[in-house]
């Protein structure tokens, strides 16, 4: 499993789904915006099509996108969509959530809902 480092989508509110990629990968946020096609300015929205297809360039293996209703549903390293139209990590290993919306960082708890997530595995090394 990857080090995760976290990054916070704030101040913007938009961009979850590249914050996403950018905890993920390691990547720069300057790195990350082009591969979704979008420019400086562009509101940046993100759905589970262009969020795969942009994972998918990188080499990540991505289960089916799986309805969910419950964390301990989860057990692995995952993408969640969560209520209220939102991308973040889960590690379901660990119990820790990766939440581009906190400012604090990786948190043992999470009040979102999750409705649906992949599982992402690492590009092999």
């Amino acid at each position: 499993m990857p080090a995760i480092q976290f990054h916070t989508q704030r101040p913007r509110e938009d961009g979850c789904g590249a914050v996403t990629v950018q905890m993920l990968t390691g990547k720069g946020h300057d790195e990350v915006l082009p591969l979704f096609g979008w420019g400086a300015e562009d509101l940046r929205r993100t759905d589970w099509t262009n969020l795969q297809q942009v994972l998918t360039t990188l080499g990540w293996q991505m289960s089916e996108i799986t309805p969910v209703s419950s964390w301990d549903q989860i057990n692995d390293l995952a993408v969640v969509h969560v209520r209220d139209d939102h991308f973040m990590l889960y590690d379901g290993r660990s119990g820790v959530f990766y939440d581009p919306w906190e400012w604090e960082g990786p948190q043992q708890t999470s009040s979102r809902v999750p409705m649906t997530f992949v599982r992402v595995t690492p590009p092999a090394a």
